[in-house]
């Protein structure tokens, strides 16, 4: 017997590892623990699957757009809140040799009536001008004509079913006679946007159709998109301007801008918390599971265990003996937890159009979080096992 053979021995009875049969000698108790383990995976990774869907919903219109620098106003809080500033300010911005083009960019709420039923619907209104379009989706790219028209408009085809079945009224009449704010529009073709954390419905409309309906007066604006020369700096060109330009507006990055939406929502609504204390109780349940598994363990062997004490195993065989078992836990829980959290993403991509995905960043940090569980749950249960003495059991 070679030396790696004489340190295995006690670990591996038989050639097979002695935490494995300890699990296995109850397989209902094991299987059971599987479970709380998997549950505990999925909780966390359907946690931040569901708070990075939100984070992308909530800067759809950004990432939409294009422009390496924003201009707002001194008042952003989001970006369907944010106060309008005059358009002048942007055309200014043009005097930076640096800049290439700008994009004036109308913000409101509206009212949307499904052409079905009547009912009245919340919208997000975007006004842009057909010779100065800032979104890059494909269909507003093929139908930037319509915002050329006094009463054009393109429909988000991804607003939910009680906006009304305006897609396929598109499809068979080719316009529809839509209604926003109680004004006419004419429906002449969709895109597709999705929900975001502000409202589940957009519509597109050429600058002077959304002035009309939503009765704005004033060459203002709420958002100005500016895409920059080839090789220019985004920072510093967003510096200069900042100097030159006054104090009601300010310039950033789109990287900024991103940013800065989604601190708005996690500051601003329970997002943060809900995902930290689901996260927080998803451990706490693999970990409770996990624990009351291995204890019952221990105080099942006692005996066995008291008499290896006796026979003068230490502490340290027994500390690692529990963590094997601790580390077998989550070997065969993960991957079941995984690919559940991977049925419900789908399930809450298709039916709730919310777009999660599973990240592996995502993956391996729950991965991490679980093994460390599991670990603190064998560590806990390891106090049995030291305050048992021999002498005590016989």
């Amino acid at each position: 017997m070679n030396v790696f053979q004489k340190l295995a021995a006690p670990w591996t009875p038989g050639g097979i590892p002695l935490a494995w049969l300890q699990l296995m000698g109850e397989k209902k108790r094991f299987f059971v623990a599987v479970g709380g383990v998997s549950f505990g995976v999925i909780l966390m990774l359907f946690q931040l699957g569901i708070f990075q869907a939100f984070m992308r919903m909530a800067v759809r219109p950004i990432v939409a757009m294009k422009g390496e620098l924003a201009m707002i106003s001194r008042d952003f809080q989001y970006i369907m809140t944010t106060e309008p500033f005059p358009e002048r300010r942007l055309i200014q911005a043009l005097a930076l040799p640096d800049v290439k083009e700008v994009y004036p960019v109308m913000l409101r709420f509206g009212s949307w009536r499904n052409p079905d039923t009547g009912l009245q619907c919340k919208v997000a209104l975007f006004g842009v001008s057909a010779n100065a379009n800032p979104f890059i989706l494909p269909e507003v790219l093929a139908q930037e004509g319509v915002l050329a028209l006094p009463d054009g408009a393109l429909y988000d085809e991804l607003c939910p079913a009680k906006f009304g079945n305006v897609a396929g009224l598109l499809r068979r009449e080719g316009a529809i006679e839509g209604e926003v704010n109680k004004y006419r529009v004419r429906v002449l073709g969709t895109f597709r946007h999705g929900r975001t954390l502000a409202t589940n419905g957009h519509i597109l409309l050429g600058a002077e159709t959304f002035r009309r309906v939503t009765e704005r007066k004033s060459h203002t604006i709420e958002v100005g998109m500016i895409e920059l020369r080839a090789g220019a700096n985004p920072a510093d060109v967003a510096r200069q301007l900042n100097e030159r330009l006054p104090p009601d507006v300010e310039v950033l990055t789109r990287e900024d801008l991103i940013r800065r939406e989604k601190n708005y929502w996690q500051a601003n609504t329970p997002l943060g918390f809900i995902v930290t204390a689901g996260m927080v109780i998803a451990m706490f349940v693999g970990s409770v599971i996990a624990y009351q598994t291995l204890y019952t363990d221990i105080n099942d062997h006692l005996r066995e265990y008291a008499t290896l004490k006796a026979l003068g195993l230490g502490r340290g065989f027994f500390l690692r003996l529990i963590l094997q078992e601790a580390a077998i836990l989550p070997a065969f829980g993960f991957i079941p937890g995984v690919l559940l959290a991977m049925g419900l993403f789908h399930v809450a991509n298709t039916l709730g159009g919310i777009p999660t995905r599973l990240t592996l960043p995502d993956t391996l940090m729950v991965f991490g979080l679980t093994i460390l569980s599991c670990a603190l749950a064998g560590f806990l249960a390891t106090k049995r096992l030291r305050a048992a003495d021999p002498a005590d059991i016989f």
